[in-house]
């Protein structure tokens, strides 16, 4: 069921492809952006969506649970969810959250957030959770298969040059821990899927705008949370995706609600079983009503 628009914090964005941009919230809050609701062209797929508006596919369809993601129908409205809770932890650097396939940027003297969808490593080949940070950028990167990757592909050569077979796109960062990159991708329905061999997979338009804007020594914090809590205007706010293994864990979410809020009868326990339950992605709020 289609729920009413939620307007937070402004946006600094017209809907149209590249990264969306919020100016960070005053302290004690916790949301920005807004849920937009569009209606779908009779050529409209949610991968051309997705990166038409800046959204992973995999974020798309956990909004829009029951529409057809390859043909959602001319007139068939369709949920962007962009709207957030901000993840835990220091605004600072790039934070990614594996959860939900995104990667936020808290440039530094800068009262604002960058954020992007992301691909990230199968479960074969996961992304490390670890807090690293970038060494180098590099443009049209040659791509060193590793061995595992040569053992699963074995037409793979010894080295990838540049052009449209390099998965790694036209740009890639090098995180400080061996083998692992932020890179852009030439298969842009990776974005917002468990589909690389560990790496974080931007769109390519995106990681072109995340190249010129991140230093290299830009810290780089890697979690996996699949429920956010956070306030709004003296509400609370839950924000829940499944984990990684497809679970909707409701103990996580009591969790979480317990260490944000200072009074737990003011949690509506039955709304945020809900929102666990559903995990759209969407941040609903759970503030009890007196």
């Amino acid at each position: 069921m289609l729920r009413p628009a939620h307007a937070f914090a402004s946006l600094f964005f017209t809907l149209s492809a590249g990264a969306v941009e919020y100016p960070l919230p005053p302290d004690g809050e916790d949301v920005v952006g807004e849920v937009v609701i569009i209606t779908a062209a009779y050529e409209d797929t949610f991968a051309k969506l997705a990166q038409r508006y800046s959204i992973g596919f995999q974020e798309l369809q956990d909004a829009n649970l029951g529409t057809d993601p390859w043909l959602p129908g001319e007139g068939t409205p369709v949920r962007l969810p962009l709207a957030f809770v901000l993840p835990p932890g220091e605004r600072e650097g790039i934070v990614i959250n594996l959860a939900e396939y995104r990667l936020y940027y808290f440039p530094a003297n800068a009262a604002k957030v960058v954020t992007f969808p992301i691909g990230i490593g199968r479960s074969e080949y996961p992304t490390p959770r670890t807090v690293t940070s970038i060494v180098r950028t590099m443009k049209d990167p040659w791509w060193t298969p590793g061995e595992s990757a040569r053992r699963e592909y074995l037409e793979l050569p010894r080295v990838v040059p540049p052009g449209p077979d390099n998965p790694m796109g036209h740009y890639a960062m090098q995180l400080g821990i061996p083998s692992y990159f932020i890179h852009g991708t030439n298969k842009p329905l990776g974005v917002g899927q468990r589909a690389s061999l560990g790496c974080i997979r931007l769109y390519p338009d995106e990681i072109e705008e995340l190249v010129k804007i991140a230093p290299n020594g830009t810290k780089v914090r890697i979690i996996e949370q699949a429920h956010k809590v956070g306030r709004h205007n003296g509400d609370l706010y839950l924000e829940s995706h499944e984990d990684l293994e497809g679970n909707r864990s409701l103990t996580s979410v009591v969790r979480e609600l317990i260490r944000a809020s200072e009074d737990l009868a003011a949690v509506d326990w039955t709304l945020a079983e809900a929102i666990a339950r559903e995990a759209s992605g969407i941040p609903g709020r759970v503030t009890a009503t007196l």
